[in-house]
């Protein structure tokens, strides 16, 4: 048996796929139609799944996850802004229920400053922090760089030399002592990305994406051919003037210099990024562009270090050494140093100079409600309901492309049991289709080596869709 909705509108396509509204087509349309499950519902998208999660516990740990909407309403509402006494009032209901160890930590020292200095803000009380911070961060980091230096010592000869030159300037970056560093557009690029994604201001990310899309310019990147007058103009805004002709006295002055001097267009593309951040009030985002300018200048700035820029240029340093178990080792140590995710020092220190909803964001970022593939995609898996299921956005990110049961031998079993029961809840209540939760469930099973009871799981009709269902029923 089948439901037939009726569309009696329905126009025609030509054999070129192309609708036509031809008078003889459009008095002698069709009635089209359409197959449709009994439920009336459409079939659900991982997107529309993903929404669920205020019903649902992560697969992992067992606890409730917290959505981007409710995120989004805190900050809107205010909840980061402020003294810090009154911003410890306002999250008190979310401690317990949705903060990770390492958020919690931070956000229980939060709480004991408060009753010190209960009206300074969150920027500021980061920055009162650092100082004694950093210093107490860095006698954890210590061990880790000694290790470093001890395996260094047996690099081939034609290593240790360059080794050591690049760990002296990773020790200045530590204590915040400027160092000369080369321009990486890569990284560049990267850092401006992940500040403009976290804005809400779509003409800035607009403004900005065009001007990294200027940097990005085949021949200023190359350095092979010099760059041509439309793109010169272009960069500095020679406004009603027509690209001029080799030969004229305007093209000598203004444009022919630039051409060959790439690193002056760099910093003037770099520079008015610059100028657009600090006059939208963005201190960090002016502060990582006046930094790349003294990069490419030459000049010793200020770079924080960074524990994936290390291990990236570490890699890169001992790229074609011909030792790989020792370099393995090198790396292994320094993918082991503490991170904002495992020490609540580091993300003091990471955060220092953000404003209040940054601070506020990266506090419940890691229990936020996240798809999971259950199936890697690296390994085939499908962005499907029966593939995707719901997790902290933490655990998500620390799992990488590992087999599912292997990550389930750290969590017991009650939790994805308690996962499972949560979805029969919502089979119940109509809010996901039978079929979608059993392949999900089977999905579990399957790439988790593990045995669910699912025996609660059953099809139940909504009762409204059972009476239309009645009325209008028409045999196939």
């Amino acid at each position: 048996m089948r439901i037939l909705p009726v569309n009696l509108f329905s126009i025609q396509r030509t054999e070129n796929n192309q609708y036509d509204y031809s008078p003889n087509k459009y008095l002698i349309r069709k009635p089209s139609f359409d197959t449709v499950s009994f439920s009336g519902k459409s079939a659900m998208t991982v997107k529309d799944f993903k929404k669920l999660g205020r019903y649902m516990t992560c697969l992992y740990s067992g606890e409730k996850m917290l959505s981007s909407d409710q995120l989004t309403k805190m900050k809107k509402r205010g909840f980061f802004q402020g003294p810090i006494s009154e911003v410890v009032r306002k999250l008190q209901p979310y401690k317990n229920k949705y903060l990770e160890p390492v958020e919690k930590e931070v956000f229980e020292r939060i709480e004991r400053a408060s009753k010190v200095t209960p009206d300074i803000d969150l920027p500021q009380l980061f920055k009162t922090w650092y100082t004694m911070t950093r210093s107490n961060f860095r006698k954890t980091q210590k061990p880790k760089f000694d290790a470093i230096k001890t395996l260094g010592a047996q690099l081939p000869e034609e290593y240790i030399q360059p080794f050591f030159k690049f760990m002296e300037t990773v020790d200045k970056k530590l204590y915040d002592e400027p160092v000369k560093q080369e321009f990486s557009l890569k990284e560049f690029t990267y850092k401006i990305t992940k500040i403009t994604d976290r804005m809400s201001d779509n003409n800035l990310k607009n403004r900005m994406q065009k001007l990294l899309e200027l940097l990005h310019n085949e021949n200023l990147v190359s350095g092979k051919k010099p760059l041509t007058s439309s793109f010169v103009k272009q960069v500095f805004d020679f406004k009603n003037v027509k690209v001029p002709g080799r030969k004229s006295a305007y093209y000598e002055k203004n444009y022919k210099h630039y051409e060959t001097e790439k690193d002056a267009v760099r910093i003037a593309i770099i520079d008015k990024m610059r100028t657009i951040a600090g006059m939208k009030g963005y201190k960090k985002l002016e502060k990582l562009c006046r930094e790349n300018i003294g990069m490419i200048e030459g000049i010793p700035v200020h770079v924080p270090f960074s524990n994936k820029a290390f291990v990236y240029d570490l890699d890169k340093l001992l790229e074609n050494m011909p030792d790989k178990e020792l370099k393995q080792k090198m790396l292994d140590v320094a993918m082991n140093l503490p991170t904002s995710s495992r020490s609540a020092d580091a993300l003091i220190l990471k955060f220092r100079d953000s404003d209040p909803n940054i601070i506020g964001d990266r506090l419940f970022n890691p229990s936020l409600v996240s798809l999971e593939h259950l199936r890697p995609q690296s390994e085939g898996g499908t962005t499907t309901i029966a593939n995707c299921a719901l997790a902290k956005r933490q655990i998500n990110s620390d799992r990488l492309s590992k087999p599912l049961w292997l990550v389930l031998l750290d969590y017991p079993l009650r939790n994805q049991q308690k996962y499972v029961n949560n979805l029969i809840k919502l089979v119940e209540r109509h809010k996901i289709h039978y079929e979608d939760a059993l392949a999900q469930i089977l999905t579990i099973e399957r790439e988790g080596h593990i045995k669910l009871d699912k025996s609660k799981l059953r099809k139940v009709e909504d009762p409204l869709m059972e009476k239309l269902k009645e009325k209008f029923m028409v045999k196939a």
